[in-house]
């Protein structure tokens, strides 16, 4: 313990004894003294270059370690052991643990589960809804949805992961999405993430992001974005229903050019691939003009006769294609 007497060892202004003099005076010339106005201006001691390069090559050495350890850690979360069943990480006392091949979930009001899609993701089970997982193997994980709504998130190469629902299929691409369905067959598809392939009897529809598709147990409607006016809307669909029947309505054309926005590009662009015929009219060169592409006679007539090339080049111009689903490597970790 430090005595309450003052001593020179503590106080600088007290004078010791001869030997603490002598000593003050020989260390004297190593003591400190900081340049005036900057007294905080130490500077750290310098690490050795042999040090320094330890380090550099631990750090390096961690890097390379955390690299392998995701090089072998990301293809063990694509697989699956065949028919093995999904768990359900939450749920109610109504419904079960895990959700087995064949085997259906039902929520009822106010009930909801969230069920584990093997390990590339999670799917919100909500209330009032019946889905039936039939298949589940590495690669190629199938459920139905029988009616209801559902949340999905996947992180997974396009194609891993899809619903079907009646005759229709809605294949994942990397993303989240919503998806509802009643027990007629109609429903509907909000993609929050990524995009999804809807296809049914041959018709195949893609929907990106921001975007909803609603869609009947016989076919797929246009995608539309979430911004879309209703006038819009409903004079494409009036559009799409008469094509679809092989009827041309010059007049319904127009009008869908005219209340076109830039946000509704993917819809005129699912239009025009959908039916090339629609080239020849006034929904091409109004999407020539918001994409800021020229109107190419050469380009107009390819496209008229289903010339995929011609079509890819205007779809290049879409941003995130499908195959760049690896994008959302956060989501591996989700």
């Amino acid at each position: 313990m430090m005595s309450k007497t003052p001593d020179p060892l503590w106080d600088p202004d007290l004078q010791g004894d001869e030997v603490l003099q002598g000593l003050t005076s020989a260390l004297g010339a190593y003591r400190y003294a900081p340049r005036q106005g900057d007294a905080w201006s130490a500077r750290p001691a310098a690490v050795p270059h042999r040090r320094r390069r330890r380090w550099v090559l631990a750090g390096a050495a961690a890097l390379c370690a955390c690299v392998m350890g995701l090089v072998v850690w990301m293809p063990w979360r694509l697989q699956w052991q065949d028919n093995r069943h999904w768990s359900i990480a939450t749920h109610t006392v109504f419904s079960p643990a895990a959700l087995d091949v064949g085997s259906t979930l039902t929520t009822e009001a106010g009930q909801a589960a969230t069920v584990k899609v093997a390990r590339i993701g999670r799917m919100e089970v909500l209330p009032r809804t019946r889905i039936r997982l039939l298949d589940t193997r590495t690669g190629h994980h199938r459920l139905e949805l029988v009616s209801g709504r559902v949340r999905a998130r996947i992180w997974a190469p396009p194609g891993y992961f899809a619903i079907t629902a009646g005759a229709s299929e809605t294949i994942d691409l990397g993303c989240e999405f919503e998806m509802e369905r009643d027990r007629q067959g109609n429903g509907s598809i909000h993609v929050t993430s990524g995009w999804i392939m809807h296809r049914v009897k041959g018709q195949e529809t893609l929907v990106p992001a921001g975007s909803t598709m609603t869609f009947t147990a016989e076919r797929g409607g246009v995608p539309f974005a979430t911004t879309a006016s209703a006038e819009f809307r409903a004079t494409v669909q009036q559009l799409d229903r008469a094509m679809s029947q092989d009827m041309r309505l010059p007049d319904i054309e127009q009008l869908v050019a005219n209340q076109a926005m830039a946000s509704d590009s993917f819809a005129l662009l699912s239009l025009l691939t959908r039916y090339p015929e629609l080239a020849s009219g006034p929904i091409y060169p109004k999407l020539a003009a918001l994409l800021e592409q020229p109107v190419d006679v050469g380009h107009r007539a390819a496209w008229s006769r289903g010339g995929v090339h011609a079509m890819n080049l205007w779809w290049e111009q879409m941003p995130r294609p499908p195959k760049a689903w690896w994008l959302n490597w956060r989501d591996a970790f989700g």
